[in-house]
């Protein structure tokens, strides 16, 4: 069976669904804060957190999240982006049910953790809820009823915006570095410093015949690795600072909509690609430099870049859809949701099938308010677009897909990223056929199927109702 033919006839079953569906399932929403994040102005919070969580299984049907604070009256209240920068949250599982996977390590995730749910973002999160169409969800195991949290958070309060803007990119101090001479572009990291970047080269070709300044710890003088818990984005707001700021006090707020898992509940997990640092043979180095283009240079020329190819691999080993999977496979998945992530000055992310076949592009929206202005902050990043495929797409973990990043490069940024958020579920194998790749096909046919389908239902259900039997509820709940 062709996957032309088999995602219409997905779509023909999805109106016999809907004919034929019962009791949905009940809807439930959990909303809770971490545990508090107390920074001076510059200081750092790159903290893991224990999120707590209905007692499993759920099935998650939808994520968001933003940071908040207590006003002077004890409420709850958004914290401006300008005021506490998110650079990223990402969530896993650190259930013992993954045991196997416990010691995978990445910067962002700890080696507790593990794929079972994922979900991540930066300053978009607030604007971009992650959500997945039915009957496919993020699940947890019986019993689990926490989860853990890499927050980093940023606390630009009370700083000029061009402070503030410099710091969200994570320059190295001199907690991080050393300086070579009397520049402040040279950078020769402290020892404590180096193996959290590492000697390895994790950049793709593009990167490195551009002499990218982050691919290599000799040159390297800003990123996540020198944004750690507890240190301050710049000097001048360390502690010789007169007259210091009082400390804010932030926290993470989470909303998990979630509903018992069922039996035509399809559990989802992410897939490994896409990071346009890396290439076929890298996972990528998940951040990179931008350059400054050439001074008085028109608009178009003032764009960066990159473009990589990798495959769409299994389960991903680290966090928000990077890290190869640990053994590749080669099988078909089913494709439901994506998401870029891009940090400020980017322009879009986006992936195609075999370079030419447009998958998804993810393109941000900068506030155009006034300063302060929840959800429509000017110089911010306030929300993603995604891609939702219902039906799934069909695609073999093999695939080759070309993952291209832009960014307005009329300035220097350090420490951007290109990723890509794609959750997939595992399907049925079928030995020895050969599937097309995506839901396009045969419409016509498979409409034409799916409407004698419901027509047939239809009748039988008038047929039935003429018979005045009581219908009974066959529907399990797995508690």
């Amino acid at each position: 069976m062709t996957v032309s033919l088999r995602n219409n006839l997905l779509t023909a079953m999805s109106l016999v669904a809907l004919a034929t569906a019962g009791d949905i399932h009940r809807r439930m929403t959990h909303t809770a804060l971490t545990a508090p994040m107390s920074l001076y102005p510059g200081e750092v919070a790159n903290k893991y957190l224990r999120l707590e969580i209905p007692k499993g299984p759920i099935s998650i049907v939808s994520f968001e999240a933003d940071v908040v604070e207590s006003d002077e009256d004890g409420n709850v209240v958004a914290v401006p982006l300008a005021d506490a920068y998110l650079h990223h949250h990402v969530v896993f599982s650190d259930h013992k049910f993954y045991e196997r996977e416990k010691n995978w390590w990445s910067p962002m995730k700890p080696k507790g953790a593990n794929r079972g749910v994922s979900f991540g973002a930066g300053t978009e999160s607030r604007g971009t809820r992650q959500a997945f169409p039915s009957p496919y969800r993020f699940t947890t195991v019986k019993g689990e009823d926490s989860l853990i949290a890499n927050v980093h958070i940023i606390n630009t309060r009370s700083m000029e915006a061009r402070d503030a803007h410099k710091c969200l990119e994570c320059p190295c101090s001199s907690e991080d570095r050393m300086l070579g001479g009397n520049d402040d572009n040279v950078t020769a990291l402290f020892s404590a410093v180096v193996p959290r970047k590492g000697l390895e080269n994790h950049c793709n070709s593009f990167l490195l015949a551009e002499d990218n300044t982050s691919c290599s710890p000799s040159a390297y003088f800003g990123g996540l690795y020198c944004c750690e818990d507890g240190e301050y984005c710049m000097d001048a707001f360390k502690d010789d600072v007169p007259d210091k700021p009082e400390k804010s006090t932030y926290h993470l707020r989470y909303t998990i909509e979630y509903e018992p898992v069922s039996r035509d509940t399809k559990p989802l997990y992410l897939a490994a690609c896409c990071d346009a640092t890396g290439d076929v043979d890298l996972p990528g180095n998940i951040e990179y430099d931008i350059p400054q283009c050439a001074p008085g240079g028109e608009d178009e020329d003032c764009v960066h870049v990159l473009e990589t190819t990798q495959t769409l691999h299994g389960a991903s080993s680290d966090v928000f859809g990077t890290g190869g999977s640990r053994s590749e496979e080669d099988k078909y998945v089913e494709v439901v949701y994506m998401v870029g992530h891009l940090h400020r000055g980017g322009i879009s992310v986006a992936l195609y099938l075999n370079d030419t076949e447009l998958l998804c592009e993810s393109l941000p929206t900068y506030g155009s308010g006034e300063p302060g202005e929840i959800g429509n902050e000017p110089g911010y990043i306030n929300s993603m677009s995604s891609c939702t495929f219902d039906p799934p797409l069909v695609l073999r973990t093999t695939e080759k897909i070309r993952v291209v990043g832009k960014y307005n490069s009329s300035e220097p940024h350090q420490g951007v990223m290109s990723l890509f958020y794609i959750a997939v579920s595992d399907m049925p194998q079928e030995p020895g056929d050969v599937r097309s790749r995506t839901h396009g096909g045969s419409v016509l046919v498979a409409t034409a199927v799916g409407l004698a389908l419901l027509a047939a239902i239809l009748h039988w259900r008038r047929y039935d109702k003429r018979r005045q039997y009581d219908a009974v509820d066959t529907s399990i709940n797995i508690e």
